[in-house]
C-alpha cells in the first residue's frame, strides 16, 4: 500500500469519525451550554438515546456519512494524483465543506429542545435533507482545499502529478 493510499484511508476513518461523532457532540454542547445540563448528565442522557425508539441518535449519525463517504471517495482518487501535503488540505478542505453546513444545520434543528422557541414537529425531517445540502459544501471545501494546496508552501517537486 502506498504511502498516499495510507494517508487517503487516514482521512477517511478522520472523516467517518467525525461523522460519526459530530451529532451527538452538538447535542452535547447545547444541552450543557444552552440548556444548563451537567455534562455527566448531558453523557448519559447521549448515551440513553444512541439507540432509543424515537431518538436514535445512532441512526440520524449514520445517515449523516454520505458525504463522508463521498469525502473517502474522493481522497482515494486524488491520493493517485497528488502529493501527501496537498491531499492534506483537500481532504481538511472537504471536511470543513461538510461542517460548515451540518453543524448549523443540527443546531436549528435541536436548538428549540434546549433554548426559547418552540421546535416545530417536522424538524427532524431536516436530518433527512441536511446529509445532502452538506454533498454541495463538500464540493466547495474541496475546491477551496484543492485552490490552498497549489500554494508554494504544498508544492514540492516530487508530486505524482499536479
Amino acid at each position: 500500500m502506498s504511502t498516499n493510499t495510507k494517508q487517503a484511508l487516514n482521512w477517511s476513518l478522520i472523516g467517518f469519525a467525525i461523522g460519526l461523532v459530530s451529532p451527538s457532540a452538538i447535542i452535547f454542547c447545547l444541552e450543557v451550554f444552552v440548556g444548563h445540563i451537567g455534562p455527566i448528565t448531558s453523557i448519559a442522557d447521549i448515551l440513553r438515546r444512541q439507540f432509543a425508539e424515537g431518538d436514535n441518535l445512532f441512526l440520524i449519525a449514520l445517515f449523516g456519512l454520505i458525504p463522508f463517504a463521498l469525502l473517502s471517495a474522493v481522497c482515494f482518487l486524488a491520493a493517485r494524483r497528488l502529493h501527501s501535503s496537498r491531499l492534506a488540505c483537500v481532504a481538511v478542505g472537504g471536511l470543513l465543506g461538510i461542517l460548515a453546513l451540518m453543524v448549523p444545520g443540527h443546531i436549528a434543528v435541536w436548538y428549540p429542545l434546549y433554548g426559547p422557541g418552540h421546535m416545530s414537529s417536522t424538524a427532524v425531517i431536516a436530518f433527512i435533507f441536511i446529509p445532502f445540502y452538506c454533498i454541495a459544501t463538500l464540493c466547495v471545501g474541496l475546491f477551496l482545499g484543492w485552490l490552498v494546496s497549489l500554494l508554494p508552501s504544498f508544492r514540492h517537486e516530487h508530486n505524482v502529478a499536479s
